[in-house]
């Protein structure tokens, strides 16, 4: 990486950081901007190494910030936005980056605290990176028996209300599990679609391998292959085939709860971009004119459209605005409601997501999927069944939830998930009827949560 390129590629990673935490934006949506405003200035490599920088830097923000607070003759809080990510930005090299030398980590995030417009701070930057690099000081950090979710609130870098949650119910060596688990980079896992295969004919895995050289594992889910990397899409005709689709082995496995074999009516598919459970669906045996999809945005309507499309799956309808006012009036046989939620099971995925939520968040997710669970409820004909799937774990939105949800509804019953589940993952079923999968797994899955219930007949 050229120094031109290194300062450049360093700045973008400031303006990015920058923009995620004083805005509350996404952290792939700024990148994506920020990758096609640079465009050919930047190559494959330095696009991997910002992202790095950026998704590190949300991971253990806080952690950094905590040091550097002890090195900051004022209140972290109080440094220009743009100097304070240029810190974050080093330290995170100096820290995590062993391929990045401490001397480089250091020159370059100053030349490029200069590029994004705060370069009268650069003398500051450099004297407390330069400090940084010496990793010579040690701050105590808030002792682990006493004072425990403080301690794991700067270990692990998360904030201290989320800790003191989780603490409530998850003993404090899984919680420990879970916190790392949310601190590591995601596996990539491909869905290989069983009605297309590749045009080649060759198994999927072996596929990658030869056409792009990626090294693969298949999971326990049949159609679960985990990938070193993502394919290059633009130049793989399995993808652009619509052979495969991207999806979790946690998502996979909470749509294979729904019931597809011998279903001769309309199934519902509630919140349904970017399409991945209805091609899953499809792909389980479901008629594409038995599915019926709904979606609120109008923004990931364009994303739903396109998925389906490569696929080749057509459904009997595409529903757009609040699903509850699109199906007034209508029964299906399922309904599968993939609800709104704070995703905090999928924090490894979205790190911003620990300093963007607040408490007040789980109660409005709660809120909107109640409000749609009673709505669709009256949508399921006599027999028929309603999955709820979130890729949450807090108690609100999972098994309080659906408890609530059953004392409203005393015609609904829980259905048991013990035929449903493969067998490798029926250690993730709780109380034999529900779904739980917290993050920090022995199977790296994704923190998930589903549930199925019948509505009696009457």
């Amino acid at each position: 990486m050229s120094t031109r390129i290194g300062t450049l590629s360093r700045a973008i990673a400031i303006d990015a950081l920058n923009h995620i935490l004083t805005r509350r934006q996404h952290a792939d949506a700024v990148l994506e901007r920020l990758f096609a405003h640079h465009g050919p200035e930047l190559r494959q490599l330095d696009r991997a190494f910002i992202f790095e920088i950026v998704y590190g830097s949300l991971r253990w923000l806080s952690k950094m910030d905590w040091i550097m607070s002890h090195m900051v003759d004022r209140p972290f809080t109080s440094l220009d936005p743009r100097v304070a990510c240029a810190l974050r930005v080093g330290a995170y090299q100096i820290f995590y980056m062993d391929r990045v030398p401490d001397r480089a980590a250091v020159s370059e995030t100053v030349e490029a605290i200069k590029k994004v417009g705060a370069g009268n701070a650069s003398s500051f930057v450099n004297a407390i990176l330069r400090r940084v690099a010496r990793k010579a000081e040690y701050y105590p950090k808030p002792d682990r028996e006493a004072e425990t979710a403080g301690y794991l609130a700067v270990q692990f870098a998360h904030p201290q209300w989320m800790i003191e949650r989780w603490l409530k119910h998850i003993p404090v060596d899984r919680l420990e599990h879970l916190l790392s688990g949310n601190n590591k980079a995601p596996p990539i896992v491909l869905r290989r679609l069983v009605n297309k295969p590749v045009p080649s004919g060759e198994d999927l895995a072996a596929f990658l391998l030869r056409t792009q050289g990626i090294q693969s594992e298949w999971l326990p889910l049949k159609t679960a292959l985990k990938v070193e990397r993502l394919p290059d899409f633009s130049q793989c005709e399995a993808f652009k085939s619509g052979c495969y689709i991207v999806q979790d082995a946690a998502a996979q496995l909470a749509v294979s709860l729904v019931k597809t074999a011998g279903v001769n009516a309309p199934v519902l598919d509630a919140c349904s971009a970017p399409g991945g459970k209805s091609i899953a669906l499809w792909d389980l045996g479901l008629d594409e004119q038995n599915l019926v999809l709904a979606e609120t945005s109008q923004k990931r309507m364009g994303l739903l459209k396109e998925n389906l499309s490569r696929v080749g799956v057509v459904p009997a309808e595409i529903l757009q605005g609040d699903v509850l006012e699109q199906v007034s009036g209508r029964m299906f046989d399922t309904v599968l409601l993939d609800a709104p939620c704070t995703a905090m099971g999928v924090i490894r995925r979205h790190p911003e997501s620990k300093w963007h939520r607040v408490p007040q968040d789980i109660t409005h997710c709660a809120a909107e999927q109640r409000r749609l669970l009673d709505g669709l409820a009256s949508a399921v004909r006599e027999g028929g069944e309603l999955v709820y799937i979130v890729c949450s774990v807090e108690q609100e939105e999972t098994t309080q939830q659906m408890s609530d949800f059953l004392l409203r509804h005393p015609e609904f019953e829980a259905v048991s998930l013990e035929q449903r589940v493969h067998d490798y993952y029926k250690k993730y079923v709780v109380r034999d009827k529900e779904l739980l999968i917290l993050p920090g797994n022995a199977d790296d899955l994704d923190g998930f949560y589903a549930m199925v219930v019948r509505k009696r007949p009457s």
